[in-house]
């Protein structure tokens, strides 16, 4: 049984990303998995300052905000599932703000060792994801996780349209077959 983390990255708690991982969650709970629900919308996670304070305090951040609770929750999960649409090619400045702020972790031992990657863009071209991908894929490498999967949901535009998209299925499939 996995201990997975879902990270809803949308500035809005029931957009098109909510609902693919919605789909993911029914999958991962039949199969017996244990989830931690996580929205950033109405977070205040400041950017990282870059004051080294966190290395020489054993992985407290300077910063008091939302980012402490959420770092608790990094340390308690193993796998990490981001849902998230596509903002300019890439993610939303609030999940930016996690990924730099997550540089305190690097004092400790990092908990999450697989993560999820799922996404909803309004436009239908390959490239929209492209970009963010291809990110996640180097951050993945580069922080030595494990990718288990990556489900993009394009040409998603209207508010609950990705419920007529494949890929909620698919997401729900992904949860389900996750050992």
């Amino acid at each position: 049984m996995k201990k997975l983390l879902v990270l809803y990255c949308s500035p809005r708690n029931n957009g098109n990303s909510a609902l693919l991982a919605d789909a993911f969650i029914r999958g991962a709970i039949k199969k017996g998995h244990e989830i931690t629900e996580y929205h950033l919308a109405g977070k205040k996670i400041s950017p990282c300052l870059a004051c080294n304070y966190c290395l020489k305090n054993e992985g407290v951040c300077a910063q008091k905000d939302d980012m402490v609770d959420l770092m608790q929750l990094l340390q308690r999960h193993d796998t990490l599932v981001i849902a998230s649409p596509v903002y300019y090619l890439g993610f939303p400045g609030s999940f930016k703000n996690v990924i730099d702020r997550t540089y305190a972790e690097s004092v400790l031992k990092r908990k999450i060792k697989s993560t999820i990657l799922l996404t909803t863009a309004s436009k239908s071209e390959d490239s929209v994801t492209e970009v963010m991908t291809n990110y996640y894929h180097a951050l993945v490498n580069f922080l030595g996780f494990t990718n288990l999967g990556i489900i993009s949901a394009k040409g998603v535009d209207a508010a609950g349209e990705v419920n007529n998209f494949p890929c909620i299925d698919e997401a729900y499939q992904l949860g389900f077959n996750l050992n």
